[in-house]
């Protein structure tokens, strides 16, 4: 019983760990859910929220009504504004997290391979400025 629950955790940490190493590449969960909700607003995140299929696909399943339809995408609206404005609250420490790693990484590496890891951090950092000015120029058409 004690080992299944050992492995368990051993098991957990891993994940843990690979969910942080992700942090640290900039692959946020949390982007994935905002690119989800609004991706044109958001840059890089992995996962693309689709939303016309979305309600296309909630409008069959659940058989909204068109009276309902616009309740529904008001809700959707608020929902992608409350996952902006927690991004933006959360970007310090997701930045911090990143740091941290950076800090971390830094101080297993070799003389060598110091320039070699910063000319790597470079040019990742700058792609995902070019890319977060690109994405931040193609605004989310207005819905009426």
């Amino acid at each position: 019983m004690g080992h299944m629950m050992e492995t368990r955790t051993k098991v957990g940490f891993a994940f843990l760990t690979i969910f942080l190493l992700g942090f640290a590449a900039g692959a946020l969960s949390l982007s994935a859910y905002l690119r989800r909700v609004d991706p044109t607003r958001q840059p890089i995140w992995t996962i693309k929220f689709n939303r016309e299929r979305y309600v296309g696909e909630l409008r069959e399943a659940v058989g909204f009504r068109p009276e309902q339809m616009s309740a529904l995408n008001a809700i959707l609206d608020e929902t992608r504004e409350e996952f902006l404005i927690l991004r933006r609250r959360l970007q310090p420490q997701f930045e911090e997290v990143r740091a941290r790693s950076r800090q971390r990484i830094r101080g297993i590496l070799t003389a060598d391979q110091q320039p070699r890891f910063e000319a790597f951090l470079k040019q990742w950092d700058e792609e995902r400025r070019v890319e977060e000015a690109a994405a931040s120029q193609s605004k989310a058409p207005e819905r009426k």
